[in-house]
């Protein structure tokens, strides 16, 4: 073994018990003991300062690992992101203090996101909560019910961001039969033959899709813009899904767009609060906005998890036993000018 001392690692993620169970004996294989989570929430930043005090490497979730955290965690050598989301990590802090920050881009990822969005968007097409809601309460109206029902096939489905979910989403679409828009800064022209996936401008694709649904980091460029102005581009019975970060979408507008019979639905598995407090719109909605699908912020289902999981348990092993972990956001570490391009 390189290590005789054991090395301290800190698990932000997974809470309440989503981590692999063997994790824990994986590490201690290599003299790395395991400090789990037991808030049932992320870290504050005060908290994390306490709690990183001591630990060599992090585990991390959604937790802000800010400069002021990464100064007072003397030991810190890696922060290790379970995911493809690092807009919570200051990684030019991490690279000045020579913490390794790495990330798990595995291609299950992509997959699995994509199911989310894609159930999101038949959930809210379908109102399958609400029709479940009807029935578990003894109705059985098919009429009524049937009467807000979409079916997929007919729509146009509008993606923001054709990344590597983007396209996961894309294939499913087609194997629907959806028209499919797309907007983003590269364009897929090889999609676009084989695929007959359509390039437009984001107003465009607002104001001609049934469903837009948002695939793109969290960035200064991104954050707020799905705003009023571009809600009110999107057509009256349109839907809008996102599984990407909250804060993309402006919640305010959003939300009086729902209330007024604006727009027609929305699925949400991300806000710009997580958890939910009383002061985000969609707060304990209870039997308000049926047309309205909300899911904790998960993205990825058990199997997904296990493997995002393990991959950032490599690179912690790896960097405490003085090797170069695989995925590292901040490669001016590695001595390489090679960039990453983030999953979406």
């Amino acid at each position: 073994m390189v290590n005789s001392v054991t090395k301290k690692c800190l698990l932000t993620y997974g809470l309440r018990g989503r981590w692999p169970a063997d994790l824990p004996e994986l590490l201690k294989a290599h003299d790395i003991e395991l400090k789990p989570n037991p808030l049932g929430r992320w870290y504050t930043e005060d908290e994390l300062i306490t709690e990183l005090e001591d630990v060599d490497a992090v585990l991390a979730g959604g937790d802000p690992y800010t400069a002021r955290v990464m100064e007072s965690a003397k030991k810190l050598k890696i922060i290790a992101r379970i995911g493809v989301g690092y807009d919570r990590v200051d990684v030019a802090a991490a690279t000045r203090r020579g913490i390794y920050v790495t990330w798990t881009p595995v291609p299950e990822i992509a997959k699995a996101v994509a199911d989310e969005a894609f159930a999101l968007i038949l959930a809210v097409l379908r109102r399958v909560p609400e029709m479940d809601r009807h029935v578990r309460e003894g109705g059985y109206d098919v009429e009524r019910m049937s009467a807000n029902a979409l079916d997929a096939y007919p729509q146009t489905l509008g993606i923001i961001g054709l990344g590597r979910i983007g396209v996961e989403v894309a294939r499913r679409a087609k194997g629907f039969e959806m028209k499919v828009l797309y907007h983003d800064k590269v364009r897929r022209q090889d999609l676009e033959k084989g695929w007959g996936l359509q390039y437009v401008s984001l107003d465009d694709l607002l104001r001609n899709s049934d469903i837009v649904t948002i695939h793109t980091p969290l960035s200064p460029e991104t954050r707020g813009m799905i705003g009023q102005r571009e809600i009110s581009l999107m057509k009256k019975t349109g839907f809008i899904v996102n599984t990407a970060r909250g804060p993309i979408i402006e919640e305010a507008p959003l939300y009086e767009a729902l209330v007024e019979g604006r727009l027609g639905g929305a699925g949400l598995s991300v806000m710009s609060e997580e958890p939910p407090t009383p002061k985000c719109p969609f707060y304990k909605l209870a039997d308000r906005l049926p047309n309205v699908v909300l899911l904790p912020h998960m993205g990825v289902g058990k199997n997904t998890a296990r493997v995002i999981a393990l991959t950032a348990a490599e690179g912690v092993i790896a960097v405490l036993e003085g090797r170069q972990p695989k995925y590292v956001l901040n490669r001016e570490l590695l001595g390489s000018t090679d960039t990453t391009t983030p999953l979406s």
